[in-house]
């Protein structure tokens, strides 16, 4: 039944980074189920980010409140699948929960890691794949397809954008892009996952002052609310020169501003990965995780320095110092960019 399946579920991931690198997955299934109609279940507000998509049939947003409440959420939706008579699920996150939902709607077969005792709520049980396996995490989730067919699939990321979020993003930087005769450099200094992962504030704000300064560049700094005042603090300085817009956009508004960049730098983050997907150049800032696993796909230069601690895959630095991003100088940084955007390709007619 697996590879005759007609009507398929696919149950994303909760992260935007995670999120694009498992479209490589989403991808795949379309390929060895070309017929198939294939729906996306995904957390909201990351089923905007895919409404677009075309390589699936439909988006299923979905959101579970805290505490009791959520038992009723989860159940609710559940009864919502149990009517759409899927043939097929592929579960791609790695979670318990995750796994539950298509369990109680009663889809037959139901494909996924067996990982946290939820071997039981799987019909495929794949063996797990765990940090540090010198894999890409996005063809980590291509193994949970072998169950499908067998097909060479590539770690394609790329990521429709909405129009009408395009159209947006084009009118809201145009001023700024009209002020200057270089290129349009947008800014990630945030990480969701814990400041282990972030490079010094007062080391960004030197890099965008250089590269306003040196290459009559302008500067879009992107983030979620909570890293507004800390995009604030680097692009101050800069004047007209920066456009803070952390906390200012939708996903789909946010990719479309990444994609209208002719340069992205960042730490590793979700917005790294999304400027990856729409086709944006990426300086891509590591230290406690590895670019091996989730370093962007597209176009991209790493800047990494070695050191005995890293990656550690944590949080917040063990060590209580950020090695790792302390030995990363702005002119590491620089270098990186210059490989990627040549000087001479740096002013706009």
């Amino acid at each position: 039944m697996t590879e005759s399946a007609q009507n398929i579920l696919i149950r994303g991931v909760n992260w935007i980074g995670d999120a694009v690198m498992t479209i490589p997955a989403i991808r795949g299934v379309r390929r060895l189920l070309p017929e198939s109609r294939i729906t996306l279940l995904i957390q909201e507000p990351l089923d905007q980010l895919f409404a677009s998509f075309s390589v699936v049939n439909g988006v299923h947003g979905f959101s579970v409140r805290p505490s009791v409440w959520g038992i009723v959420d989860r159940v609710a939706l559940a009864a919502r699948l149990r009517k759409e008579r899927f043939d097929l699920c592929l579960i791609l996150p790695n979670s318990l929960d995750s796994a539950l939902v298509p369990f109680l709607s009663g889809i037959p077969e139901r494909i996924g890691f067996d990982r946290n005792g939820r071997g039981l709520l799987l019909t495929k049980r794949i063996a797990p794949v765990f940090k540090g396996n010198g894999r890409h995490q996005a063809g980590d989730y291509l193994t949970l397809l072998a169950p499908l067919g067998s097909a060479d699939i590539p770690l394609d990321c790329c990521l429709e954008i909405d129009p009408e979020a395009r159209q947006w993003a084009e009118k809201t930087v145009a001023p700024l892009r009209r002020k200057v005769r270089g290129p349009l450099i947008g800014f990630s200094p945030g990480a969701a996952y814990g400041p282990a992962k972030m490079w010094f504030p007062e080391r960004f704000a030197n890099l965008a002052g250089r590269l306003c300064a040196e290459r009559q560049a302008a500067v879009v700094l992107v983030g979620d609310p909570s890293e507004r005042a800390l995009c604030e603090e680097i692009g101050g300085a800069l004047q007209a020169q920066a456009l803070n817009l952390a906390g200012q956009t939708s996903l789909p508004q946010l990719a479309a501003v990444l994609a209208q960049c002719d340069l992205f730098i960042s730490n590793d983050s979700g917005p790294m990965h999304l400027a990856s997907a729409v086709g944006t150049p990426v300086v891509a800032i590591f230290g406690s995780t590895d670019p091996t696993a989730t370093g962007p796909l597209g176009k991209h230069e790493i800047v990494k320095k070695e050191c005995d601690c890293a990656p550690c895959w944590e949080r917040v630095c063990p060590r209580g110092d950020t090695l790792c991003m302390k030995r990363i100088e702005v002119t590491h940084v620089l270098e990186a960019v210059d490989r990627l955007l040549p000087r001479q390709k740096e002013v706009h007619p």
